[in-house]
């Protein structure tokens, strides 16, 4: 629907054009759509071309470059190699894999030739340029134990359209439905952290950060207005773990486009890693309707690594890292499905009213 949209008002601007052109010279451009949120070092970033007011050369397809230019330097490095073209008409459509760079700025610039709404022939280029650095994500779960809970999914498309944003947190969102995917809710149930037993749970709940003081529970009067202020206050700084996902690798894909093996990077320290009250979730979920289909426990996955990449630089511990095999876990990111990794462990302050430590989640990245 909203690509119908998008459709139907580049449409309505070309008759327009086309119309008046013969008054006022029009020469036209590339629309340049990229998805908005995601835009961290190592992660993978769609971006989709539309000519404005020209039309393209039968025989022309789109021309992708991309840019990097690490913080403090001056000089813009070619990194190419990072960008995959999407199967699509005139190859308008392509992802990048973001270099993982601690901060960098990035170009991406697409050209094509065409005849604009005037009858001029022309080259056309446009291109975007983005700073990139690490943003905190916050795991923002729907819990559902019947169907019809969708405001939150209105929440959540607000970030993906742009209609909202924050530059110091990202939204790790997704819904688990006992009605639809009974098993992955019960498996995020077992983790420990709230809600770790199903009977305190109304039909349906929103858990921030897995945090019981900010909760939005189905009945609420305002649900949407309450989630953002639940998103932007909910503690995710104390006793984070730092973590990171990128590709495993990029060679082989000169015919493709999708990544089908992933590295995730945990920086903490051995102890930390070793302690048995440190678990590490993988979450694969479905793009239509959001919800979570499987969840795996993936901490065997992880071992000691004495290399690592520039994130490292700046850090004094070494990374756990595991490699996530499609073969093993199944897709994990393309145009159907999109995945989570969560870190839980022992608060180590707990209130003064809690005799016992209690779970809470330490660190969640996503991969849109």
């Amino acid at each position: 629907m909203k690509r119908a949209k998008l459709f139907l008002i580049l449409s309505v601007l070309v008759v327009v054009a086309f119309t008046v052109s013969s008054c006022f010279p029009i020469k036209g451009t590339i629309l340049l759509l990229a998805q908005r949120i995601g835009w961290e070092p190592g992660k993978p970033v769609v971006i989709e071309a539309n000519a404005l007011l020209f039309m393209p050369d039968q025989s022309s397809n789109y021309q992708w470059s991309v840019d990097a230019k690490p913080q403090g330097s001056s000089n813009w490095i070619s990194r190419n190699d990072l960008v995959k073209v999407i199967p699509s008409d005139r190859n308008s459509k392509v992802v990048v894999y973001l270099p993982v760079y601690e901060n960098f700025e990035i170009k991406i610039t697409a050209k094509i030739s065409g005849t604009s709404a005037s009858g001029d022939h022309a080259n056309y280029s446009s291109e975007i340029t983005k700073d990139v650095s690490e943003i905190p994500d916050v795991l923002v779960e729907v819990f559902e134990k019947n169907l019809g809970f969708n405001t939150p999914d209105s929440w959540f498309e607000d970030y993906l359209e742009g209609n909202r944003s924050n530059l110091s947190r990202t939204p790790v969102y997704y819904k688990l439905s006992k009605a639809l995917h009974a098993a992955a809710y019960y498996n995020r149930i077992d983790w420990g952290v709230y809600p770790a037993n199903e009977s305190i749970l109304p039909s349906a709940q929103v858990v921030f950060h897995g945090d019981a003081d900010y909760v939005v529970n189905s009945t609420s009067t305002s649900v949407t207005a309450t989630m953002e202020n639940w998103f932007k206050l909910v503690d995710i700084a104390h006793n984070r773990f730092k973590m990171r996902i990128e590709p495993h690798s990029l060679v082989g894909l000169d015919s493709g486009w999708r990544v089908e093996d992933w590295d995730v990077s945990l920086y903490v320290s051995e102890n930390v890693f070793y302690d048995s009250d440190t678990q590490i979730f993988l979450v694969k979920i479905n793009r239509e309707d959001y919800r979570a289909v499987q969840i795996f426990n993936i901490k065997n996955e992880f071992n000691l690594s004495e290399t690592s990449s520039a994130f490292q630089e700046e850090a004094v511990i070494i990374p756990v890292v595991a490699l996530l095999h499609e073969w093993k876990y199944g897709t994990l990111w393309d145009e159907d499905y999109y995945f989570a990794v969560v870190v839980v462990n022992f608060n180590t302050v707990s209130p003064s009213n809690v005799i016992l430590p209690f779970y809470t989640v330490k660190g969640a990245e996503m991969v849109w």
